[in-house]
């Protein structure tokens, strides 16, 4: 008996050591310590991250919305999306669109410090304006130009050129030829968009320059499927004057151009743009929020106050210092509005006159940076300039409405 007594004893310690292995409260297998996400953990983090990276696919699932208790939201049964756009600014906007019967034209209005898209309306006959990439810059890119020039200490507000022809020359042969000389300076140049000064300044910038500060402020990105901007190389100097005056081979979006406001009125930083507000989640209850993103430092805080002091003086001394936006000073007087003009022939479909004003509104210190864009044909109906100040007075008319009502917040105020 004494000879089976060593193998009964590792038999039964072999049995023991298996007992402990299936035993969870004594030691779990390595793959059991390793906890893995649920299905819906991962297709919780793909969606949001999907939104979060996807302009486009925001403004789709937007243009699904509906107004609930005062904002814009979605609901797809598994997310419940609440969009950025104030409801009675859109709204009033919309409204003003139908009642001039705009067929073609465009509105989008930015928080500058926040990047949040709180309007943005087109045409009921064209809805896909707002990405519409191919819309000539015109003049609104002489905005570029002055930021290069000022940002390098090329030139100051208060330079002053000798250029050849009238202001609103397109030949940069004239330009350069011209034996009308005139004595231009900067401010006044950029208020009343003269061509002549933008061209003989973008030569003295040059082509290196003039294109570092176009991707800077967005011209040929391709991230974020937000509707870049885009501007094809200019070869020789005449190309490079028309470039810089707005006249060369530029285009852009209206989204784009109103970021390009923002990062001027955003002391030069250039914020991501969002429809988002925050996601919640219908299964679990919790919320996502999108919190404020800075893509990058465009130019100097000292540029853009200049910059932005030039585009006051555009509605007051400059292209668009008419009646119109002379009785709206005077009957707003907290009202403050800045921006860059541009005008110029749309040769894609449809084709006809195209004008931008790109710039900001300011009301009891709440800021906007907008872009309108409105092109007509054969029959006028309102221009981007136009369209801007009607934008700039419901701003103001609603905030005063919100006042009178004894809220303490102003429309379109963070929440």
């Amino acid at each position: 008996m004494k000879r089976f007594t060593l193998p009964l004893l590792g038999i039964l310690l072999f049995v023991l050591s298996l007992s402990l292995f299936r035993n969870p409260n004594n030691l779990k297998p390595l793959e059991e310590n390793f906890v893995k996400p649920k299905p819906e953990q991962i297709k919780e983090n793909k969606f949001i991250k999907e939104l979060e990276s996807d302009f486009k696919l925001q403004y789709d699932l937007f243009k699904k919305s509906k107004v609930i208790n005062g904002k814009y939201v979605y609901n797809n049964g598994v997310y419940e999306i609440t969009f950025t756009i104030d409801p009675k600014f859109q709204e009033k906007i919309e409204d003003e669109f139908r009642k001039f019967k705009l067929k073609y034209a465009a509105f989008v209005a930015i928080e500058p410090e926040t990047g949040r898209v709180v309007a943005a309306v087109s045409s009921l006959n064209y809805p896909n304006l707002l990405f519409k990439r191919n819309f000539p810059t015109a003049s609104t890119f002489k905005i570029v130009t002055a930021a290069a020039a000022l940002d390098t200490g090329l030139a100051g507000p208060d330079t002053e050129l000798l250029c050849g022809g009238v202001g609103d020359s397109c030949s940069p042969y004239v330009w350069l030829n011209s034996k009308l000389q005139i004595k231009r300076k900067f401010s006044e140049a950029f208020a009343n968009s003269a061509n002549p000064f933008f061209g003989n300044l973008g030569r003295l910038i040059g082509k290196e320059e003039l294109l570092k500060y176009a991707r800077l402020f967005g011209f040929n990105r391709s991230d974020y499927n937000f509707p870049w901007g885009k501007i094809e190389e200019p070869k020789g100097d005449y190309e490079i004057a028309l470039t810089a005056a707005g006249l060369g081979k530029t285009t852009s979006s209206p989204f784009h151009e109103a970021l390009i406001a923002q990062v001027i009125v955003n002391r030069g930083v250039m914020v991501k743009p969002t429809l988002i507000e925050s996601i919640k989640d219908l299964k679990t209850g919790k919320v996502y929020g999108l919190k404020p993103t800075s893509i990058c430092r465009v130019i100097k805080e000292k540029t853009a106050k200049e910059i932005e002091k030039m585009m006051e003086l555009t509605v007051n001394r400059g292209t668009v210092s008419n009646r119109k936006y002379f009785r709206l000073a005077r009957r707003y007087r907290e009202l403050k509005i800045g921006g860059k003009t541009g005008t110029l022939s749309e040769l894609s479909y449809p084709e006809g006159r195209c004008e931008w004003f790109t710039g900001f509104m300011e009301f009891k210190n709440r800021k906007l940076a907008i872009s309108s864009v409105a092109v007509n044909g054969k029959l006028y109906y309102l221009s981007g300039y136009e369209i801007a100040a009607i934008a700039a007075m419901d701003f103001a008319k609603l905030n005063m409405k919100l006042a009178k009502e004894g809220r303490n917040v102003h429309l379109l105020q963070n929440r």
